[in-house]
């Protein structure tokens, strides 16, 4: 009776073996935001978080995004922007995770710190061509805000900071 039990395993855990030299496709990455051309606010974002996410950065805090609004006012991407940023970066929390408390940005799950990373003073000079600050803020913390240049190559958005004008 126990030759059935170890046949039946042995041809299940066979359907997972490939022959020699066959590989095995991974699924296409997801295309980049930057490709959109109609979302450059969207698309430097992106390029925000990839630098942090691409970096060695260990023990991160809970990271997440926005912008300020034309108002001032500290808003975000659509529930489908949001959604499209964090099937790129799986790392990223929804921004309502993220609560601005008396001891900074902290993740409104766990209680630990958080990271919130922002665009503001969003401007485009032409359908291709757009600039805006950029950073984030961390713990009561901010870093330093950068001005990031973003110009529409005709395929993507291309993205520039300029690390000679800093303001906080």
């Amino acid at each position: 009776m126990r030759i059935i039990p170890l046949t039946l395993s042995l041809l299940l855990l066979s359907a997972c073996v490939t022959e020699a030299g066959e590989t095995v496709a991974n699924p296409d990455p997801l295309p980049a935001l930057a490709l959109q051309q109609d979302n450059p606010r969207l698309a430097l974002l992106e390029h925000m978080l990839a630098g942090y996410f691409e970096s060695d950065v260990i023990n991160r805090p809970t990271v997440c995004a926005a912008w300020y609004g034309d108002d001032g006012q500290l808003g975000g991407p659509s529930a489908g922007e949001e959604t499209a940023l964090i099937a790129r970066f799986p790392q990223l929390a929804p921004m309502a995770r993220c609560t601005n408390t008396a001891q900074g940005w902290q993740d409104s799950e766990t209680g630990e710190a958080a990271m919130v990373f922002t665009i503001h003073e969003f401007a485009c000079a032409s359908d291709t061509s757009c600039s805006a600050w950029g950073g984030y803020r961390s713990n009561g913390g901010n870093s330093m805000s950068y001005l990031y240049n973003g110009e529409w190559d005709g395929a993507r958005w291309q993205f520039t900071r300029d690390m000679r004008i800093i303001a906080e």
